[in-house]
């Protein structure tokens, strides 16, 4: 009984670890911050917000605003030239954010996507929508156009658009010097 008990949990085990993803510790030192939304002004909020975490936490970052004409295609950050400009900055590391949704039941991707993929995909949400009381940030980390990690940021108990930059600073600041430093 004790015997396939054990082999019983053993498979369970296998079987949940198969599925998933494991990247080695991040290591964060600098970033690209880009914001993966629709609206500029989401975006633009939604950098900055990231970007002074980063910085309060003394990791050395720049927002794809700097980079990226308004409405400029995001596929350009995958270009030659951006890679020399962020590399005599220091930077090698993007980092892409964008919201999954508006749910507590995410898991971080599986890390199948390339760089030219991610940058491409469609973003179905906004920083904050009304009647929600939740929403879920997703992390992806890229060196060498590759990804190395990804990560899940849920805020709980929002309502209104200023409330959820303010829990996202505040929470990032914990989950950065935790997980990603």
């Amino acid at each position: 009984m004790k015997k396939s008990l054990l082999s019983f949990l053993f498979l369970g085990i296998c079987l949940i670890g198969f599925g998933q993803t494991k990247f080695p510790p991040l290591k964060l030192r600098n970033a690209l911050v880009v914001s993966h939304l629709d609206k500029q002004a989401d975006q633009f909020s939604l950098e900055i917000a990231v970007s002074d975490v980063l910085s309060g936490v003394k990791i050395k970052n720049m927002v794809s605003l700097n980079v990226l004409k308004a409405g400029g295609d995001p596929q350009v950050l995958m270009t030659d030239s951006v890679a020399q400009i962020l590399a005599a900055k220091g930077i090698n590391t993007m980092m892409l954010v964008s919201v999954r949704g508006f749910d507590n039941r995410f898991k971080p991707s599986s890390g199948n996507m390339t760089l030219a993929e991610d940058l491409a995909a469609d973003n179905l949400f906004p920083i904050y929508k009304d009647d929600i009381v939740s929403v879920t940030f997703e992390f992806h980390f890229y060196r060498d156009g590759k990804l190395v990690y990804t990560d899940l940021l849920k805020i709980g108990g929002i309502n209104s658009r200023d409330k959820v930059l303010r829990k996202l600073r505040k929470k990032l600041a914990k989950k950065v010097l935790k997980d990603w430093v």
